[in-house]
């Protein structure tokens, strides 16, 4: 059976088979024996070489992306007898990624629209913090919606500005005015601008533009670290062998 490093994201077969024909012509007939010992260890380990570097190249495509993102890069060991390693994505991050590498809009899942902080503060990974939105929803003076600006029409979650001076001012503004008498200073989330405050953005999916290059920087660890590996995996099943 070939060996073979499988991607699945990239829908790319990596075969190792001719290096190691060429290899065992010139085997004893102990290392021969150990061959199939080698050759799975040896794809295995060629398979977590190639998913370090993919993770580690993540950060060049997204901008501090998440532990779950850079986590859902996975190895699936091969065996003897099945000499097959597989590098791949878990499903849940495969459905955002593959755009990455095959091109296409950005997916969104269940969500509206991509949702961009904007008067809001994200957390470390530049996402708005779960629950952001039912959050900023519940209150009075908070809604959601289109509004005209100078640079079009947008979509999001916006905060009404707080006037104390006005007396008449409408449902939400009346409600959170009540809420603050008495105060002689108001607190950080009331928005005393004068003016709507925009606080998350939604904004639609795009065509992506950044490439994972998945298949590419696998095949180019698997070229650069064969012989080291296999190297190192034959003696060792071979030393086995021997006691």
């Amino acid at each position: 059976m070939d060996s073979v490093l499988t991607l699945r994201v990239s829908m790319l077969e990596l075969s190792i088979s001719s290096n190691i024909e060429a290899v065992s012509r010139k085997l004893s007939a102990l290392a021969y024996r150990q061959l199939p010992f080698a050759e799975a260890r040896t794809v295995t380990e060629l398979a977590k070489l190639a998913a370090d570097a993919e993770k580690n190249a993540l950060p060049q495509v997204f901008d501090n992306p998440t532990p779950f993102t850079v986590n859902s890069v996975a190895v699936q060991a091969a065996r003897k007898g099945s000499p097959v390693a597989r590098v791949y994505i878990r499903d849940r991050a495969a459905q955002y990624l593959a755009p990455y590498e095959f091109g296409g809009v950005q997916y969104l899942g269940a969500k509206p629209a991509n949702l961009v902080p904007a008067g809001v503060s994200a957390n470390q990974y530049g996402n708005l913090p779960r629950n952001a939105i039912r959050k900023y929803m519940g209150r009075s003076d908070v809604f959601m919606g289109p509004i005209k600006t100078k640079h079009g029409t947008i979509y999001g979650v916006w905060q009404r500005p707080f006037l104390r001076e006005r007396a008449t001012d409408i449902s939400g503004n009346v409600r959170q005015r009540k809420k603050l008498r008495g105060r002689h200073t108001l607190g950080a989330d009331v928005n005393t601008t004068g003016r709507l405050r925009l606080l998350i953005a939604f904004r639609p999916p795009v065509e992506t533009k950044k490439r994972l290059e998945f298949g590419e920087r696998a095949e180019a660890v698997v070229e650069a670290n064969f012989d080291r590996v296999f190297g190192r995996e034959l003696a060792r099943a071979v030393a086995s062998a021997q006691g």
